[in-house]
């Protein structure tokens, strides 16, 4: 994958210092703002994909969809748009907070979490999908690599798969003439456009699977595969771990999404598990 040189100025004012990770599309960059200095993280789609159209709406949705989610969990973005890159391409970037930690994958590589912290991580996790999905987008893409445990707390991050799905018309907001649309439009992801909150929900059953045990349901990797290739609902035999926390991992995993709990009902049931369990044990 073709990389910027340090140095390299995004929009004449984000100055490229390393590569601090890479996706399939993407290269994200540690960079400092030349105008207000502090340290950002530059994410700029791959030179090499310049001319890729779904490529670069990847780009422009992501960005959109986690500037509009507004949640301390989620990396906050500070600027987005195209710039021209050295070799005269116009590729889309974004520009965001710069975490310091580590990836829920690598702490997994480690061992098992106690169930306590485990528990904490995915309630915060499904902190983050209850808004996601309050707004009408899915992560799609919730795995050990893409949560960052850091200094500040648990962080969600790559919303690169990420995708609008309707929201119950309940859920809607009341559209009268006098409304003015204020923000463009996020479109709909062409690939992950069947996805639903109940895919989000049943890998952060998965997530927290992990967590508890240290290993994946699907064997030979602490990957999530596609959920239409669900593994069997797990049995979680994990010594001192309440039967509350196991019951919550496996009705997150229920192999029919109508029988899995919401984000929203995930997350406040995830974070009525800690006080109550702590002070019993």
């Amino acid at each position: 994958m073709t990389l910027l040189r340090m140095g390299t100025a995004i929009v004449g004012r984000y100055i490229v210092l390393r590569p601090i990770g890479r996706g399939g599309v993407s290269v994200v960059y540690a960079a400092v703002d030349a105008v207000s200095p502090r340290p950002l993280a530059v994410k700029v789609l791959s030179p090499a994909l310049a001319d890729d159209a779904r490529a670069q709406d990847n780009v422009r949705r992501e960005a959109l969809i986690t500037q509009r989610l507004r949640h301390p969990s989620v990396p906050r973005i500070y600027d987005f748009g195209d710039t021209r890159l050295p070799d005269g391409a116009v590729a889309p970037y974004m520009v965001m907070e710069l975490l310091t930690g580590v990836s829920l994958a690598d702490r997994l590589a480690e061992g098992a979490l106690p169930w306590d912290e485990a528990v904490r991580i995915a309630a915060t996790v499904a902190d983050v999908l209850a808004v996601a999905h309050r707004r009408g987008f899915v992560h799609r893409d919730l795995t050990v690599d893409n949560i960052m445990l850091t200094r500040d707390g648990v962080k969600i991050i790559d919303f690169g798969l990420a995708t609008t799905v309707d929201r119950p018309r309940n859920d809607r907001p009341r559209v009268t003439r006098t409304t003015v649309p204020r923000r463009p439009q996020v479109p709909t992801h062409p690939v992950t456009s069947a996805a639903q909150p109940g895919d989000d929900v049943y890998a952060l059953g998965v997530l927290l699977y992990q967590m508890l045990t240290g290993r994946s349901p699907y064997p030979g990797s602490l990957e999530s595969p596609h959920v239409r290739h669900l593994a069997p609902t797990p049995v979680l035999a994990v010594a001192g771990l309440p039967r509350e926390v196991a019951d919550m991992c496996r009705s997150c995993m229920t192999k029919r999404p109508a029988d899995r709990p919401s984000s929203r009902d995930a997350a406040f049931a995830l974070w009525d598990l800690l006080p109550s369990l702590s002070s019993s044990n």
